[in-house]
């Protein structure tokens, strides 16, 4: 079956959410999909393929078709939101059945980060076998944190310097009033207020500055929004907040589900910098991933020097584009060519200036 409209996706919502027990994290629910579908104008024309077995989806893959001039199938919301996402199967024979379908159409096919370990890569190499052309790279890793019972106590995890840098925060926000910090469950009467006051504290980060903030980019602050209000109904919304005299200064976003807690926006307001407002609250996060005896925190987005700080096991993704026997793939693989070289020649250029 192939959805190609927003009607007809919600109509197979149920059979979607019944298969998400094998999903490995939340970018693969209906939930983001669906949301992702709310600007849809700006994102392509919906294309999802599924594989029944009589009336049970057993696999799903949802893209979206680009316009005119440079014709494929991209993951859904991927190139927007940069996230990981995979397929959702129930099995390798369910994924092998979807790869035969892909094989079958004719478009160009661009799946942006998926998670190395994932045996997509495998199946899509054997469907295309003497059908097109499929080009395997890296794409960016992104962080893990494995927890255990240890990390009750967060801070034991470091030595003395950083342990000494936790108290100094600490203090320096006791400076600027009173802190709290809290790992809030919203629920439909707190939602929207609590969401506020998060996009505030992001907007007076380094964020605002850069014009990334939720608050300055409507097709984000849309898309997150239906997100997470979709997701605040089912009880997986968490929010890490810090507080100081009642004000939020500080945010963390992050999904719970299948025992793990995916971050998928952090920010504070600059102005109390000094008391280091997302060092405290991964403090807090640790410490309530510990107690609700969660497998990980897996931080959404890509490695940056403050994960470091956390973790340096890194979950490696790769990039596959996939050259049917076609025109438009063609077009698709000049102009990924053309894209390369280009930015090899750039590179030498830089170095060359140095």
């Amino acid at each position: 079956m192939v959805v190609e409209d927003v009607l007809s996706l919600d109509g197979i919502r149920d059979a979607w959410r019944g298969l998400e027990h094998a999903a490995f994290g939340p970018i693969e629910h209906f939930d983001w999909s669906r949301a992702c579908v709310e600007r849809l104008s700006e994102l392509g024309r919906l294309k999802v393929f599924s594989i029944w077995d009589d009336k049970k989806c057993r696999a799903i893959a949802p893209f979206v078709v680009t316009p005119v001039g440079r014709r494929r199938l991209e993951s859904l919301g991927v190139t927007q939101l940069t996230e990981p996402m995979d397929f959702l199967y129930e099995d390798r024979e369910s994924l092998a059945r979807l790869c035969d379908a892909l094989a079958r159409q004719r478009l160009p096919i661009d799946l942006q980060r998926v998670p190395e370990v994932s045996p997509v890569t495998a199946e899509l190499r054997r469907a295309f076998r003497g059908r097109g052309y499929v080009h395997v790279s890296r794409s960016g890793p992104y962080p893990t944190l494995p927890i255990d019972a240890s990390w009750k106590d967060p801070e034991s995890h470091f030595n003395a310097g950083r342990r000494s840098d936790f108290r100094r925060a600490y203090r320096a926000a006791e400076r600027f009033g009173s802190p709290e910090l809290v790992i809030v469950t919203p629920d439909a009467s707190n939602l929207e207020a609590l969401l506020a006051q998060a996009i505030e504290a992001e907007l007076h980060s380094w964020k605002g500055r850069s014009g990334t903030a939720l608050a300055l980019d409507p097709l984000r602050a849309q898309i997150y929004g239906h997100y997470l209000r979709s997701i605040c109904e089912k009880g997986l919304l968490r929010l890490g907040l810090m507080r100081i005299d009642g004000k939020t200064i500080g945010m963390q976003i992050a999904v719970q589900t299948n025992q793990r807690l995916w971050l998928l926006k952090i920010g504070h307001n600059e102005e109390y910098s000094k008391c280091s407002p997302g060092t405290l609250l991964m403090l807090t996060l640790t410490r309530y991933a510990a107690e609700q005896q969660l497998q990980s925190i897996e931080f959404l987005g890509s490695a940056e020097p403050w994960t470091q700080l956390w973790t340096e096991e890194l979950r490696a993704c790769v990039r596959i584009r996939v050259y049917p026997l076609s025109l438009a793939s063609g077009f698709a693989l000049g102009e990924d060519a053309a894209r390369s070289i280009g930015s090899s020649l750039r590179r030498r250029l830089q170095r060359g200036k140095h």
